[in-house]
């Protein structure tokens, strides 16, 4: 399963590096930050649909290209915009900071030469872990949290938001 996933990171990679080199611009990709090997949950996809309409909405009229695109590491959007990558990351941080479900939003920006621009190219703080609220990589390589309790908790999160957003489903399919 591992070396699925990993596939499905490198044919998206290249997919991102191909979409570069026929437009010319950056290229944003959009994701689910889902924990486990398991990438293609109900809940992961029914993120994905959400994430994928406030992207296409919101980097719409800047727009040239986009596709979907999914595997074993779950579902991605890929839009090549007019966009400078400072511009589209800082409306990619928007969207992660802004939205209920944005904490598992992953939106990267890649420059012309394939490199992701990170929040730290951009001065902010990298993200607080959804359970405990400290830096979510320190808490990913320490094994701070079980498995179990991260999959809990970003469920919980989608299935809450799921819920208060019930009227607002339908249209999001």
């Amino acid at each position: 399963m591992i070396n699925d996933i990993l596939e499905a990171r490198e044919r998206r990679y290249n997919l991102i590096l191909d979409i570069i080199k026929i437009y010319t611009k950056p290229v944003i990709c959009g994701k689910i930050n889902y924990p486990g090997n398991n990438k293609n949950t109900i809940e992961a996809q029914k993120s994905f649909e959400i994430l994928k309409k406030l992207l296409l909405s919101n980097f719409d009229k800047d727009s040239l290209y986009n596709k979907n695109i999914s595997g074993a590491d779950g579902s991605a959007i890929l839009i090549a915009t007019k966009l400078d990558v400072v511009e589209a990351k800082q409306l990619a941080i928007d969207l992660e900071n802004k939205h209920p479900l944005g904490r598992i939003f992953d939106i990267d920006i890649y420059d012309l030469d394939g490199t992701s621009i990170g929040r730290e190219k951009m001065n902010i703080h990298s993200r607080g872990c959804l359970i405990c609220s400290e830096d979510a990589r320190i808490c990913m390589r320490s094994g701070k949290h079980t498995l179990e309790e991260v999959i809990d908790s970003v469920n919980s999160l989608i299935n809450g938001y799921l819920t208060s957003n019930s009227p607002d489903l339908s249209s999001q399919k």
